[in-house]
């Protein structure tokens, strides 16, 4: 079998994988988020701080930066990721399509890209 056939093959394969890893790497992160909410809530009741309404993104970033760790603020920071993941799917995708030089599916990646960073752009600070 001659290399570059081998070649291209391991580099599919290596694509695939990625692209795996990371949605199962988003998957654990955020149920581990959750996870240690509940757990935290369940050992220490007091610390849950209710929200007047669903926290922001910013809000959220803050109270983690900020090493408040309450209980609501793991569960909602989990959600986050969780949301997240796909995005760093699609990064995950061109930066493997570009690897195997397959443009098509580059160019296509990058369309669905633009297409969740404008959607994501529109709810942060267009629609409020």
């Amino acid at each position: 079998m001659p290399d570059f056939i081998s070649l291209s093959k391991t580099t599919h394969h290596d694509a695939e994988r990625w692209t795996g890893r990371v949605l199962r790497i988003g998957v654990w992160v955020s149920a581990g988020l959750m996870t240690a909410g509940l757990l935290t809530a369940a050992i220490d009741s007091s610390t849950i701080i209710a929200f007047s309404s669903n926290p922001t993104l910013n809000n959220v970033v803050m109270q983690m930066f900020s090493g408040s760790f309450d209980p609501v603020t793991l569960m909602f920071a989990g959600l986050v990721f969780l949301m997240f993941t796909p995005i760093l799917r699609v990064i995950t995708a061109i930066y493997g399509f570009s690897r195997e030089r397959n443009w098509h599916f580059v160019v296509v990646s990058s369309v669905v890209f633009i297409l969740l960073a404008g959607e994501i752009m529109y709810s942060l600070f267009l629609k409020g």
